[in-house]
């Protein structure tokens, strides 16, 4: 099996697929390998996808032998070359020939030779534009199978074979036009389809360039331009104001303000010093970084999600299953409707016009482009939007599930918090001032490695305070610290902790007691052997959590807060966000009961955790969301994962998941009703030939366009 980022998974282009039966006859082809245990074929990106052991050549040969080409990712990508643009070139060379054939036919323009010169162009069509069509119908004929290219080559065929027929036999009703308009026509429509769903794909590919192929590599203490794909973790890199950083990494020196938006969806750029962590992908504003590599290329966060999204995209939507139940048999059921078409036209007495007109209609009105492309299209756009939005979509089938959820639970550190303590009230006793307080506490937890005199220290920054310096510092552990800032002792930790030491607590106990019933973790600070105030800490609110549990009520979702929190330290975070029902001191068991319970009521559950603790719980909901990380993208197992922990992702999630599958069902209905339609007008001998091209030409560009529609998701208000 060739390599691939995930064990036995490999991914490749498959060249020369038309239409829907196309991608199915190469799945049933893959299928039957030995060691294949599963084959997904993707006709709007125009991939296949092979889970399995199998022997690699025999992969490629088997897509040979159905008629098409596999494209070997394990060698040297070509350079750009004419096959992507196959269609254009083909369509060029037949309007060059067909815009004087029709002419010459259409006028009505009579002069001696007329039927010879009609002859050799539509010959000159169908041995250059047309000649494909034929190529591969006959390729498909050798393994017993059909697709779109045998409806077009027996339509064309049988015009251009009668056309000559009736020159022959001295008639004058020949129909060399309708085989050089029906190739042009068609491969119009080829053209823009095939642009389409370029257009498609932007959203993933402008995602995979963000990383730079060049970078400044820092060794020996200077700098030199070398290959990203030579760089590798340890190795450090110089990132100057206006590159993208090229890896995963942490920075080792300087500082800058970090537009992260396109890797994470988070709009405001982020202040980046020396022991952070900046992502592959993302833009440096100002200030010269030097970062040391952690994870390269598709290691990196970039490359991390590129494989997610891609990997999502080669999988089916439960919808297209039936999609694909009708491709399997559409071809052969018109070439049969085709035949009795012609039987019934002369069974009541037509002309041989009248029969093969119908017929030929028929044969090109009913190919299954657009069945074919209907979900794999929008999924295609769907997801590389939501991508770009911050949201991985690792199951597309959630997609589908996303429109039934009516309630979300949703789990409280890390997910609604953020995981966190962070400074809640500052209570000084008479003769100190907040500020006074909250610096001498800084500065007395600046050496602490305590998460609760992290906080303070971040908060004394945050609020720009000057924090005086410190001489001797001891922390015993599980207590406090203490520190000589000046000519002061300053003592902060447990209330039992300062009475030990010899301070009486008396007057800080009321600030305690009132703090701890908000569900605060308290640190009394004394100030030379005086008590001098509490400083009350909790996990904080993620930034626009509050908006996104309103989101989700407006869209009709109730909340659910289920954490493994005390009961204390859960009531604030729910009262701050109107959130009704909690389940406090909850085991992940227990998490798991209410997702039970909650479906045995008939709700659709939806569950937002942080894929670690509550990885039960999202694997019982209907529908799972993750809070990752930005550098932790690919470890979730839910459905969904939120890069970068926005919560307020959710409500953008199951929009986007709602958008993608309306589009969907669009999509089938207009390709479902088009061919409902179309094959019995055309049967009846209500459209020539030329018109049943053009419109088979629109139904496919019709339905990769709608899906493109999804592109613009989240840039226009709600509701428009």
């Amino acid at each position: 099996m060739s390599p691939d980022t995930v064990p036995g998974r490999a991914s490749f282009a498959v060249k020369g697929m038309t239409c829907a039966a196309c991608a199915s006859r190469v799945e049933r082809v893959l299928g039957k390998l030995p060691g294949v245990e599963r084959a997904v074929v993707n006709l709007a990106t125009e991939r296949a996808t092979v889970t399995g052991e199998p022997r690699w050549d025999e992969v490629l040969a088997a897509v040979q032998r159905a008629g098409y080409r596999a494209v070997d990712p394990r060698a040297p990508a070509p350079r750009a070359s004419g096959e992507e643009s196959l269609y254009a070139g083909r369509l060029r060379v037949a309007a060059v020939l067909t815009v004087p054939l029709a002419a010459v036919a259409m006028l009505h323009l009579h002069f001696p030779g007329n039927f010879a010169i009609q002859g050799t162009l539509a010959t000159a069509v169908l041995l250059t534009a047309g000649r494909p069509f034929f190529v591969n119908a006959w390729r498909l004929l050798l393994e017993r199978t059909a697709n779109m290219d045998t409806l077009v080559a027996l339509g064309t065929g049988a015009a251009y074979a009668y056309s000559w027929y009736t020159v022959a036999t001295g008639g004058m009703n020949v129909y060399f036009e309708v085989v050089g308009v029906v190739v042009t026509l068609i491969l119009l429509g080829k053209t823009l389809e095939e642009r389409a769903r370029k257009r498609a794909g932007d959203a993933l590919r402008a995602l995979a360039k963000l990383v730079p192929d060049t970078v400044a590599l820092w060794e020996g203490g200077t700098e030199r331009a070398v290959p990203l794909s030579s760089i590798g973790p340890g190795d450090r890199l110089v990132v100057r104001p206006g590159d993208r950083v090229p890896v995963d990494g942490t920075v080792v020196e300087g500082a800058s303000a970090v537009d992260e938006s396109a890797v994470t969806g988070e709009s405001i750029p982020v202040s980046r010093q020396p022991g952070d962590v900046v992502l592959a992908g993302t833009l440096v504003h100002e200030g010269r970084l030097l970062v040391e590599a952690r994870r390269v290329g598709a290691e990196s966060t970039v490359g991390r999600i590129v494989s997610l999204v891609e990997e999502a995209q080669a999988r089916k939507a439960p919808m297209q299953r039936l999609a694909d139940e009708v491709s399997a048999v559409f071809v052969p059921v018109v070439l049969v409707v085709a035949v009795l078409t012609a039987g019934v036209h002369a069974y009541l007495g037509a002309d041989a016009p009248g029969i093969l007109l119908p017929a030929v209609a028929v044969l090109v009105i009913a190919c299954p482009c657009a069945l074919g492309l209907a979900t794999p299209t929008a999924i295609l756009v769907g997801t590389g939007r939501a991508a770009e939005l911050g949201v991985l979509v690792r199951d597309v089938a959630a997609l589908e599930r996303a429109q039934r959820v009516d309630t979300m639970v949703v789990d409280k550190t890390g997910t609604l918090t953020l995981g966190q303590p962070g400074v809640t009230a500052i209570s000084p006793l008479p003769g100190t001032t907040e500020a006074e307080l909250l610096a001498l506490a800084a500065a007395a937890e600046r050496w602490s490695e305590h998460p609760l005199g992290k906080a303070i220290v971040r908060a004394a920054l945050a609020r720009e305070l000057d924090i005086p310096g410190t001489g001797r510092f001891e922390a015993p552990v599980g207590k406090g610290v203490q520190a000589a800032v000046g000519d002061r002792l300053v003592r902060a930790g447990t209330l039992d902790w300062l009475e030990s030491s010899g301070i009486d607590p008396a007057a800080l106990r009321p600030l305690a007691e009132a703090r701890a019933k908000g569900g605060d973790t308290v640190v009394g600070v004394a100030i030379d052997d005086r008590p001098a105030g509490v400083i009350g800490l909790a996990d904080t609110l993620r930034p626009g959590a509050a908006a996104a549990i309103s989101h989700l009520r407006r869209l009709g979702i109730e909340v659910v807060l289920a954490t493994g929190d005390h009961a204390l330290a859960a009531r604030p975070v729910a009262e701050a966000l109107g959130i009704q029902r909690v389940l406090a001191a909850a085991r992940p068991a227990e998490k798991v009961a209410l997702v039970h319970e909650l479906q045995a009521a008939g709700r659709r559950v939806g569950m937002v955790g942080d894929g670690v603790n509550d990885a039960p719980a999202l694997a019982a909901a209907d529908l799972s969301l993750a809070v990752g990380g930005g550098t932790d993208v690919a470890g979730e197992t839910a459905a969904m994962t939120l890069v970068g922990g926005d919560i307020g992702r959710v409500a953008t999630a199951i929009e986007l998941g709602q958008a993608t599958l309306r589009n969907i069902k669009q999509n089938l209905a207009w390709a479902f009703i088009f061919n409902v339609v179309a094959i019995p007008v055309a049967a009846a001998g209500w459209l020539s030939p030329m018109i049943a091209s053009a419109a088979m030409a629109f139904s496919s560009v019709f339905v990769v366009t709608n899906a493109l529609r999804l592109r613009r998701f989240g840039r226009r208000p709600a509701g428009e």
